[in-house]
């Protein structure tokens, strides 16, 4: 797989961090005609760069005044939203002591001051490659290919882990569990192809509607889906049932034999401590949220209980 088809390293970012003037200069220059470049002046002000706009790589100065590079990339390391970026640190020493602290720390790589234009960008090319392929394959993975939405594997594999932060934080996780009413019925009358166009577009309006970097949308299986709610009390996972049941039918997707004659979704949620949802494991925590949907249809759907 050519790294270029995923995304041209012009689109690539790279964050240049120097409180050096003439050195964040010169390594722009350097790679300004291969990769996308923005430059700060401080370790605090990378932090909040990163935060705020990921960069595909970061590329930073050993030694700065306010924070040093060891910290901002320990820093870097220690958050999820910035963990996977590669560090390459640029440093004009470098004894076994500081290498090993560069590793330690998380670093990817590192380069020696004076800069060789050629070793640094193919570095940089490298590590970017590494990092967009493995993207690739966790897109891959733990996503659903037809709605692209979270997979059973990323509920599996990855909402253990969520939930143990959510205890650890003594706060409480939710879930709805989401039917689309009458699918069979839409499948008999309009083919699987207008089928599959129809759970694409319910799959959009719930992910626009969950709206928060943490909380995950889950194709479940079929015309079920799951969405997965950390730090929320019962009214706010109440609140955002309801607005997917009411974004769905104000969508007004035609459905001959659905409610109204448009599509309309049922839903069930629940909400436990995140320490119960461990103790009891969390298909208990789905199971409870699938009875309220049960209820949901049973109440004559296009709705939402818990």
């Amino acid at each position: 797989m050519n790294v270029q088809e995923i995304k041209p390293y012009t689109q690539c970012s790279v964050l240049i961090v120097d409180d050096e003037p003439i050195s964040r200069m010169l390594l722009e220059s350097i790679l300004e005609h291969v990769f996308y470049c923005e430059t700060v002046d401080s370790g605090q002000e990378a932090l909040s760069y990163c935060a705020k706009n990921a960069p595909d790589l970061v590329l930073l100065d050993m030694n700065m005044p306010d924070m040093n590079g060891l910290e901002v990339c320990k820093a870097l390391k220690q958050s999820p939203v910035t963990s996977q970026i590669p560090v390459i640190f640029v440093t004009s020493t470098m004894d076994v002591e500081s290498e090993n602290a560069c590793w330690e720390v998380g670093a990817s790589d590192f380069v020696l001051k004076p800069v060789n234009a050629s070793t640094l960008t193919h570095r940089i090319k490298t590590h970017i490659q590494n990092k967009l392929r493995t993207e690739f394959f966790e897109n891959m993975t733990f996503h659903d290919q037809l709605t692209g939405l979270y997979n059973r594997t990323y509920l599996t594999k990855e909402i253990p882990l969520l939930i143990k932060q959510v205890a650890r934080d003594q706060d409480m996780i939710g879930a709805i569990m989401i039917d689309i009413d009458y699918f069979k019925l839409f499948n008999d009358n309009y083919g699987h192809l207008e089928g599959d166009l129809c759970l694409q577009k319910v799959a959009k309006i719930i992910a626009d509607t969950v709206k928060r970097p943490k909380d995950a949308v889950i194709r479940f299986g079929g015309e079920e889906f799951l969405v997965i709610l950390p730090y929320s009390d019962y009214q706010g996972i109440k609140l955002v049932a309801q607005q997917i049941v009411e974004a769905v039918t104000n969508a007004d997707i035609p459905h001959a034999k659905g409610i109204d004659g448009r599509v309309s979704i049922s839903a069930g949620f629940a909400v436990w401590k995140a320490k119960d949802v461990i103790d009891d494991d969390y298909s208990s925590l789905i199971e409870d949220a699938d009875v309220s949907l049960f209820e949901a249809k049973e109440l004559g759907r296009n709705q939402a209980k818990g």
